[in-house]
């Protein structure tokens, strides 16, 4: 097993170790390493399973895929390639290192498609509901060189499950009738959690915190704004389709911080020690009376999440960003969006 901060080389170019989740299957052990190249910077993952048939080792690369694909036929054409489904199943999260986005126990259900090469695969990868696709290009064993030699590494926020939300443009395929509206991967207008990842310049990751009640995860970032008006307003215009309620403890009174959610998550803003904080999770972290990054504002954070009041300004504020979102989107030819 690789560990954190550990270098290799892959065909002479040198990568960083950062992150780890080790997944099983049954009986079926396999790890998935998250490296930085030196020269690029670029982040990939390294897939290395070992073929229980000859007891060698085999090495993937993984990155993001971002062309269309039918993961609900068998084989199906990707730029210009034929591809057949290889093995599908669902797995679960036995053990990780480093800023993974993953809890322990966290099940995926995934498909693999081997290309007619055999050395490339195309992995669809489904996350209680938010969906992953990648290609993977095989590394032969004479152009891999793991080396006793590490670098430091702080903590990096993972790129797993990043990529799981896809917007969707006027694209019409014949076949049966079928009308297929996608577009590539781009940035999220629905993922709080993803748009704080993705822009630290203004957001800096502090921590992550578990709820030791059902072993949920949330993320604690560092706003680079000095109130939390000016960091709930930059949230709503970063996730601007996605907000669906803006809380506080009481109608126009932010002084518990202010609390935004999607579908799927919740995000709480506060003030301590003259910065602003937030931190953001699934709906199900809270649910179980979750934790705080300060235990000060426990009390808060959760009766902000179970309050009904919404904030009325912050709700008017959304309800703009959106209509703005939705206007440009449509003026730009988009056509009906479908995220996470």
């Amino acid at each position: 097993m690789l560990k954190k901060g550990q270098v290799l080389y892959i065909r002479g170019e040198k990568n960083v170790v950062i992150n780890m989740i080790e997944f099983k299957e049954k009986s079926y052990v396999w790890e998935e390493y998250e490296i930085v190249n030196q020269q690029t910077q670029k982040h990939t993952w390294l897939s290395v399973e070992k073929d229980e048939d000859d007891n060698s080792i085999e090495y993937y690369v993984y990155e993001d895929y971002n062309y269309y694909i039918n993961e609900k036929e068998n084989e199906f054409i990707s730029n210009n390639k034929t591809y057949k489904l290889y093995e599908s199943g669902t797995t679960y999260v036995k053990n990780y290192f480093g800023n993974a986005d993953v809890d322990l126990g966290e099940k995926c259900n995934y498909k693999d498609f081997m290309c007619d090469d055999d050395k490339t695969i195309i992995s669809v990868e489904n996350w209680a509901g938010e969906r992953e696709v990648t290609i993977g290009y095989k590394v032969e064993q004479i152009d891999i060189r793991i080396m006793e030699e590490y670098e430091q590494v702080g903590p990096i926020s993972s790129t797993k499950k990043a990529t799981t939300v896809y917007k969707f443009i006027g694209c019409v395929i014949a076949a049966l009738t079928l009308v297929i509206i996608w577009l590539p991967l781009g940035g999220s207008k629905n993922s709080i959690r993803k748009y704080l990842k993705t822009n630290n310049s203004k957001y800096n990751y502090v921590t992550s915190v578990t709820n030791n009640e059902n072993n949920k995860k949330a993320q604690v970032y560092m706003s680079s704004f000095e109130t939390i008006d000016e960091t709930v307003k930059d949230i709503i215009n970063g996730v601007p389709e996605g907000i669906t309620k803006t809380k506080d403890l009481g109608e126009g009174n932010s002084n518990g911080g202010i609390g935004l959610e999607t579908s799927k998550e919740y995000a709480y803003i506060y003030m301590e020690n003259n910065k602003v904080y937030v931190q953001v999770s699934e709906k199900k972290y809270v649910e179980n009376s979750g934790t705080t990054y300060h235990s000060s504002h426990y009390n808060h954070y959760y009766r902000t999440y179970r309050t009904t009041n919404e904030n009325s300004t912050y709700k008017s504020y959304a309800a703009s960003a959106r209509q703005s979102s939705i206007n440009s989107r449509k003026s730009s030819g988009g056509g009906t969006s479908s995220g996470k």
